[in-house]
């Protein structure tokens, strides 16, 4: 299913949750919404699924307005993050909720009802747990039935709302590739909430990296990462260095040193902020032209890469590079050491 949103507002009293939402979901795409907390993610996820209604815009559904319709009558499955699962209902009780509660004369015959909860048992690959109780499972076979009981309904589109938060880093990794498979499989258009950048980029084909009720952008894993539009996606998509800067033209003047930018080119002289990714920064033992003096402050070292801390010698300020285990050996860098920081690749943005 393709569905469009275009200007979706939501207010709670006073505060605004979601300002003027234009969005467009192919078929069979898998988008995250990307953001901190009261960002507004959730609110646009529960008006996709008829859960809230906005205030002002309009929801359309292959082609058809569905601001005005109900949950039922959209065919979403949605996936809590907690699971909500009834306790006292055997697993493959939960997982026939949705298709028992339907009105009489759309409900399966009782026989189709076990057949379709015992395909997608095996398709969660937990067929022999059916006559357990959810507490009897652990976090991730939860998570699985959830998603079970989301698709006996047989959904157009699969919603997730942080689907993963309650689960520990290993099974969080197993599941996120097993939900990507099966929405490969079953060629769902599917949209998932998240505050874990790690987890969108790996998963989705788009990412909306959404503020303060606005998404900041929109693009494929790739774009929002190697080519942030604004500061705040740029910050908030893994580390990045922020330095004060002059931008002139495609360059940015950083202390004594000028370097070219990647994303911005100026007629007049700006005041402006530069960011550095912390693998973008390569150390040299001798300065030059176009490096910053730095002193190595700390480095950690566990891990499959070591990261620098760098004293700034000429302002102030922290520098952080990520350097491989062998650069740091073949030039011999050890803390305390003065060395000279080149900033390998920037991106330059107006100061606000």
């Amino acid at each position: 299913m393709a569905i469009k949103l275009s200007g979706i507002t939501k207010t709670f009293g006073n505060y605004q949750a979601l300002r003027g939402i234009d969005l467009q979901i192919k078929k069979g795409e898998f988008l995250a919404l990307l953001g901190p907390s009261g960002s507004g993610k959730t609110t646009l996820l529960r008006v996709l699924a008829g859960l809230d209604f906005p205030d002002e815009g309009r929801l359309i559904f292959d082609g058809s307005d569905v601001q005005h319709t109900t949950a039922r009558e959209r065919r979403v499955g949605f996936v809590f993050q907690h699971y909500a699962l009834f306790r006292h209902m055997t697993v493959a009780e939960n997982v026939a909720f949705g298709l028992k509660v339907r009105p009489r004369h759309e409900r399966p015959a009782k026989a189709e009802i076990q057949s379709r909860v015992s395909e997608l048992l095996r398709l969660v690959q937990l067929e022999k747990f059916g006559n357990r109780y959810p507490t009897q499972l652990s976090g991730g076979q939860r998570q699985r039935i959830a998603l079970a009981r989301a698709l006996a309904i047989e959904p157009k589109v699969l919603l997730l709302d942080e689907p993963f938060g309650a689960l520990d880093a290993k099974v969080r990794k197993d599941l996120r590739r097993w939900l990507r498979q099966l929405h490969d499989e079953m060629g769902l258009t599917s949209i998932f909430v998240t505050h874990d950048q790690e987890e969108a980029l790996e998963l989705a084909d788009q990412v909306a990296v959404m503020s303060e009720g606005r998404i900041e952008q929109i693009g494929t894993p790739d774009q929002v990462y190697h080519s942030p539009a604004t500061p705040f996606v740029f910050e908030f998509l893994g580390h990045a260095n922020r330095l004060p800067c002059v931008i002139t033209g495609d360059q940015a003047k950083i202390g004594s040193i000028t370097v070219p930018v990647q994303n911005i080119s100026t007629t007049r002289e700006l005041a402006g902020v530069a960011f550095v990714r912390p693998h973008d920064i390569s150390l040299h033992p001798v300065a030059g032209m176009t490096t910053l003096p730095v002193r190595i402050r700390h480095m950690f070292t566990a891990g499959p890469g070591v990261r620098l801390e760098l004293q700034r010698l000429d302002a102030e300020g922290i520098l952080i590079a990520d350097l491989s285990h062998e650069q740091v050996q073949r030039g011999g860098f050890a803390v305390g050491q003065a060395v000279a920081a080149e900033l390998v690749l920037v991106s330059a943005f107006p100061a606000s």
